[in-house]
């Protein structure tokens, strides 16, 4: 089988958003009565695996598929939730989970949404990028829903101040290594269709996105916060 061109929300693409969302409510929905510690244990499971993945990527994507070596530093938003994700199944430490949530819903959707690859399943580009956001989507599925974790609006806070302190790192890297890396999409846009084509040109779509990440966060929010007042309008 001959991979075609990438078509957003094609077959292959609707098919894939598919299976990636049935395993993000089916692999919660099949522990459902099993003790909270089992539930922990497999956390530790998926979180182990989503370090690994991230770990291991960077060599398939090498020497599969020649990327040089500079482009494949595990620090794109999407690749930092999964290792975040992973570290907070591991270690419950609040704060993994909080960025994770917010920068693996925000950009990870977004990805998958709009993937930056040139081919059609059964391309390994296509395998290995739908396979890491799909496990992003997966892993933090089940931390908000088997492990009952969710973000407050202090998480909100805690997610814009460290994506402020990372994104002039990251830029910084990317300075740093030169025009072949393009971490964050902060020195180019991404090939193909996606939300960057509504910004200006960078560097001048760097305050764009900063507003746009805010507003994301508290979007993303919003449905706890609705939860929340209802229940305690509810209550009183």
């Amino acid at each position: 089988m001959v991979a075609q061109p990438f078509l957003i929300f094609g077959i292959s693409h609707i098919a894939t958003l598919v299976f990636i969302i049935a395993i993000a409510f089916l692999l919660p929905a099949s522990i459902k009565n099993r003790k909270f510690e089992d539930k922990i244990f497999i956390g530790k499971i998926v979180g182990f695996f989503a370090i690994i993945l991230e770990l291991v990527k960077p060599f398939i994507w090498h020497y599969s598929m020649n990327f040089a070596w500079i482009e494949l530093i595990p620090i794109h938003m999407c690749n930092l939730s999964t290792l975040f994700i992973g570290i907070f199944l591991l270690t419950k430490k609040r704060l993994f989970f909080e960025v994770s949530f917010f920068w693996g819903i925000g950009g990870g959707l977004n990805a998958l949404l709009t993937p930056d690859i040139p081919n059609n399943f059964p391309d390994p580009h296509f395998i290995l990028f739908f396979v890491g956001h799909g496990f992003l989507m997966v892993a933090i599925a089940y931390a908000s829903i088997s492990l009952k974790n969710r973000p407050t609006l202090n998480s909100v806070k805690n997610g814009i101040y460290f994506s402020l302190v990372s994104l002039p790192m990251i830029y910084i890297i990317n300075e740093l290594l030169g025009p072949e890396v393009n971490y964050w999409y902060l020195a180019s846009k991404p090939e193909g269709e996606s939300l960057f084509n509504l910004f200006p040109d960078p560097p001048m779509h760097i305050p764009a996105l900063i507003i746009i990440g805010t507003i994301l966060f508290f979007v993303i929010y919003s449905p706890y916060w609705l939860y929340d007042s209802f229940k305690k309008e509810y209550a009183e």
